[in-house]
């Protein structure tokens, strides 16, 4: 088949790294696919800034890793997207543009990866585009019921995402973790880094020489956050891969304090590597850890909390490594090769 994926920008977003990891594993099937994004509209001066950042710094996104045909064009039109058997939109900027197009482009799915309502611009209408006429495919239990009771439909099919990080039980006896909670660093509202800031100072009175780390797309804005020392936190900017595995690999507790998960890549990408974790109720985290058995739901986003649920694994050796060994197992349960194949299936059908 010729699979056009519509992406609304090329960046380190985790939707973009699932249109990846999708893209590749369909090459390798023999598909042929393309994924399309609109060109940010730059002073030249700043693109110019970017690139020599990025070749300096030898940085690269998801998009990057994609190995099939990558298109920028100068926006997501009918005229600039290629004629397909199938084109999917994964986000709902991408719905929007797309919902029209001739049947020449290829017959339209709907990716749905997240609620964008909650940090959509107020005239933006994403509830409207769950109701446009495309096949959708959700990726969490979450998403499947929040957009079936929004459109009245019943039976969309629903596709987890797979893992990229692998760690038995066997390999995962001896090490040392050095580093005893993580957490992402993002400067979206949404995902809340001050109440992972406002978590480890909590922590810190209690553990002051608790040793955390932190990685982002962006620096720490100090400005943003003047009363928490970042200088005592092991921070990576961009990292790879390569690095964030061994990141994972360090650290036993990683925080999620987000409001809203359509999956939470970062909570599969932790468990997958061994470490527990203690993450906000916030949906997608539902489909990744069971409560009490390879770490913590919280209902109550409270600083307070997180900080708690933290401070329980920390304290009791046996049930850190219980939760450890209960992550490694539940990672098991998700494949990308199996997500392919269901995505495969939707996509001929």
């Amino acid at each position: 088949m010729n699979i056009t994926f519509l992406v609304p920008c090329k960046d380190l977003a985790g939707g973009l790294r699932v249109v990846a990891c999708y893209g590749n594993a369909l090459i390798r099937r023999g598909h042929h696919v393309t994924v399309v994004y609109p060109q940010r509209d730059l002073p030249l001066k700043e693109r110019l800034r970017r690139q020599a950042k990025r070749a300096i710094f030898h940085e690269k996104d998801h998009l990057d890793y994609f190995c099939g045909r990558l298109l920028e064009v100068p926006a997501i039109t009918e005229e600039h997207v290629p004629d397909g058997d199938c084109i999917i939109a994964t986000s709902f900027q991408t719905a929007e543009w797309a919902v029209d197009f001739p049947e020449i482009c290829g017959r339209k799915f709907y990716l749905i990866q997240g609620y964008e309502k909650m940090w959509a611009k107020e005239d933006e209408d994403v509830d409207a585009t769950f109701r446009m006429p495309f096949k959708k495919i959700v990726i969490s239990r979450w998403l499947k019921d929040t957009v079936e009771q929004i459109t009245g439909e019943t039976n969309i099919p629903m596709i987890a995402n797979g893992r990229d990080f692998f760690l038995s039980e066997f390999m995962a006896e001896g090490i040392k973790r050095e580093f005893k909670v993580g957490c992402l660093y993002s400067p979206v509202p949404l995902k809340r880094t001050g109440l992972a800031l406002e978590t480890f100072q909590i922590l810190r009175r209690q553990f002051p020489d608790l040793k955390i780390t932190m990685f982002g797309s962006q620096d720490p804005d100090h400005e943003q956050y003047p009363d928490f020392p970042f200088d005592t936190v092991t921070f990576q900017r961009k990292p790879s891969p390569e690095q964030i595995r061994a990141t994972y690999l360090n650290t036993q507790v990683w925080l999620v304090p987000s409001a809203s998960e359509g999956f939470c890549l970062p909570a599969l990408e932790a468990i997958s590597l061994g470490c527990s974790v203690v993450s906000v109720d916030n949906g997608g985290i539902r489909d990744i850890i069971t409560d009490s058995v390879e770490g913590y739901i919280v209902e109550q986003a409270t600083a307070e909390m997180l900080a708690a649920r933290v401070v329980t694994i920390l304290n009791n050796q046996a049930l850190g490594i219980s939760m450890s060994t209960a992550a490694l197992r539940r990672a098991d349960d998700f494949s990308w090769e199996h997500s392919t194949d269901m995505l495969e299936k939707v996509l001929e059908g």
